[in-house]
């Protein structure tokens, strides 16, 4: 169903994203939403619940509830600081292990997207595709 609506428009478009690479991330047993908050952790080293909402710009209350799940999958350790908003977060060994372990299948949904992006943008299409989608985050982040 077609709309001009941007917005609806990219809410559509990160769902079918999502999906594709959910899908390929199956046989590892992570989400792309995993997969992120992983590669957010190993960015980041050992950071707080704030650090790691401000860096894969998301609200504190779906990190707390995402970490969990990587807390008891064993492949995140957090200190035991009470207040959670002192509360250290880095990849375990198995988090370390995991995040090698999905980056073939990471690597082929990347492949599949840029393929089919290749269609439609001229040019170095993924340079062009980040440039726009940071410059967005940006305009949504001064709000």
């Amino acid at each position: 169903m077609f709309t001009e609506c941007y917005c609806t428009q990219f809410r559509r478009s990160a769902n079918a994203l999502t999906s594709v690479y959910d899908d390929a991330l199956r046989p590892v047993g992570l989400k792309i939403t995993q997969l992120t908050l992983l590669r957010g952790l190993d960015r980041l080293g050992e950071a707080t619940y704030n650090d790691i909402a401000s860096e894969l710009s998301l609200d504190k209350t779906t990190i707390s509830r995402n970490i969990k799940l990587l807390i008891d999958a064993g492949w995140v350790d957090v200190s035991s600081d009470e207040d959670a908003r002192y509360k250290l977060a880095k990849l375990s060994p198995a988090g370390a292990r995991m995040l090698k372990d999905a980056e073939p299948y990471w690597r082929a949904a990347q492949t599949q997207v840029e393929k089919e992006l290749k269609k439609y943008l001229k040019g170095p299409a993924k340079a062009v595709l980040l440039e726009a989608l940071e410059t967005l985050q940006q305009v949504g982040g001064e709000r």
